[in-house]
């Protein structure tokens, strides 16, 4: 996978790219395909000006990709580009960072070395993404945490696009990454409440007869980590005499998911009870015989107890 701007690492490739707009503030092409040129930190051209390997990914976006050398000084570089825009001569310039390999942190430049703080991609299965799809269009309906919000620039100015429309951009609460690892969490709780089980995202009964309880131990996880941001948020406004308090959301979520925690491991308790799985390398019959009455009745009586 290429690299992008903030770090292209030496030996790899890294994709630089760039939107053009017209004045209507509408993305436009070019009249002609853009010409980039790249020099090093030194200021050394590596890249002659070309439009060689300019490629048209999207209306008025163009991507060059560069394959950086293993042996270049590492720092901020430099890629040009020019071209013309209804006549109009337009010239950008941009800086992307050449890193080391990514193993170099820990010291070694030995590939296939894994560095602490790596990282670490989801490596789930089709089946197992279709399960965890579904309950995390279930815990989103709950949390409602998705929320959108006016663009600015750089210098704090609201977007607009050419019809004078503010332009809106995502500002959810929690990102599909973090709603996965509670998702993820939840399950293994479930798995870890006695009876011990080994369910999985792609197990049908997860995420249709179960999926309640698997969305409310995520919803739970979500409450108690937004709890304590919004408690850092409580705090008094004062301008000139007159004074505000916002509502004390931190207090509200805690008790809000202390609650939900009595009565959410109660229920994980009886569900894992009711459906009591086969015990890991006993067995049906080990697991079926212990708990039949005439069994028991059996084992107390070859102990000449009475019951």
């Amino acid at each position: 996978m290429a690299n992008n701007r903030n770090q292209a690492i030496r030996g790899e490739a890294v994709e630089l790219s760039i939107q053009y707009y017209g004045v209507d503030g509408l993305p436009r092409d070019s009249d002609a395909t853009p010409e980039i040129q790249i020099t090093d930190i030194n200021g050394d051209i590596v890249v002659t000006t070309t439009s060689v390997g300019v490629t048209k990914e999207d209306k008025g976006l163009y991507v060059y990709s560069y394959d950086v050398g293993s042996a270049v000084d590492t720092g901020l570089w430099t890629d040009k580009w020019t071209a013309e825009i209804g006549g109009a001569a337009v010239a950008s310039e941009f800086k992307f960072l050449v890193t080391g390999s990514p193993s170099s942190k820990a010291g070694s430049t030995e590939p296939g070395i894994v560095a602490l703080g790596d990282e670490v991609d989801f490596d789930f299965s089709e089946a197992e993404l279709t399960g965890l799809n579904i309950l995390l269009k279930h815990l989103k309906s709950r949390l409602r945490s998705d929320g959108k919000k006016p663009s600015r620039d750089e210098y704090g100015a609201f977007i607009t696009d050419g019809y004078g429309e503010i332009v809106m951009e995502e500002c959810n609460v929690f990102s599909d990454e973090i709603l996965a690892c509670f998702l993820s969490a939840a399950l293994s709780e479930f798995n870890m409440v006695p009876f011990f089980s080994s369910f999985t995202f792609t197990d049908e009964i997860i995420y249709k007869t179960f999926s309640h309880a698997i969305v409310e131990g995520a919803y739970i996880l979500a409450l108690s980590s937004q709890a304590l941001v919004e408690k850092g948020r409580d705090f008094t406004i004062s301008d000139g005499g007159i004074s505000y308090q916002p509502p004390a959301l931190g207090d509200f979520i805690n008790s809000h998911y202390q609650n939900f925690m009595t009565s959410y491991r109660e229920r994980l308790k009886f569900i894992k009870n009711s459906i009591r799985p086969n015990p890991t390398s006993f067995g049906t019959f080990t697991n079926l015989s212990s708990g039949a009455p005439a069994f028991v009745r059996l084992r107390h009586l070859r102990s000449r107890k009475i019951i």
